[in-house]
C-alpha cells in the first residue's frame, strides 16, 4: 500500500481514485481501515490530520527499504537523464510543486532545503512532465 500510494502521490493521482482502486483490488479492504490508512496516512489527503507530513520518497529510499529495485534499469540516485529513476525524478518534482503548502511543516524543512540545493531543478521538472505523461499513456 505504501509504495503504491507513494507513486500515486508523486504522479498526482486524485486520492479518491487511489482509494477506490485499492478498495476494489484488495480482498481485505474494509472501509474503516482503508479510509484512514490510504487517505490520511499514505496520501496525506486529509491535510495532515493523521500524518504529520506526506509519506513520499525517492528511488534511493525505495531501493534501501525494499528489493523492488534489484533488476530495474533505472538508477535510483539519478534525477535526470535516460537512466534516472522515475520515482526519484517525481519526488523532487512533488516537493517543488507543493513547496508553498509544505513550507510551514517543520518535518519538511530538510527535504525543502535539499530541494533548494538542486542546480538542475528545471531539468528535473521537465523530465517529471515526461514521466507523468509516459505513466498516463502506459509507456512507463
Amino acid at each position: 500500500m505504501m509504495l503504491l500510494s507513494n507513486v500515486a502521490n508523486l504522479l498526482g493521482v486524485h486520492p479518491r481514485h487511489v482509494l477506490d482502486w485499492m478498495s476494489d483490488t484488495y480482498i481485505d479492504a474494509a472501509e474503516w481501515v482503508m479510509v484512514p490508512n490510504v487517505m490520511g496516512m499514505a496520501l496525506w489527503a486529509d491535510g495532515g490530520r493523521m500524518a504529520t507530513k506526506p509519506y513520499v520518497s525517492g528511488g534511493a529510499y525505495v531501493n534501501r527499504m525494499s528489493d523492488y529495485c534489484g533488476g530495474c534499469r533505472y538508477d535510483p540516485r539519478r534525477r535526470t537523464g535516460e537512466d534516472a529513476c522515475p520515482i526519484t525524478t517525481l519526488y523532487w518534482d512533488f516537493l517543488a510543486r507543493h513547496r508553498e503548502r509544505l513550507a510551514g511543516n517543520n518535518r519538511m524543512a530538510r527535504p525543502l532545503a535539499n530541494l533548494d540545493r538542486l542546480s538542475d531543478l528545471d531539468d528535473v521538472r521537465a523530465r517529471a512532465a515526461e514521466v507523468i505523461e509516459a505513466a498516463g499513456d502506459g509507456r512507463l
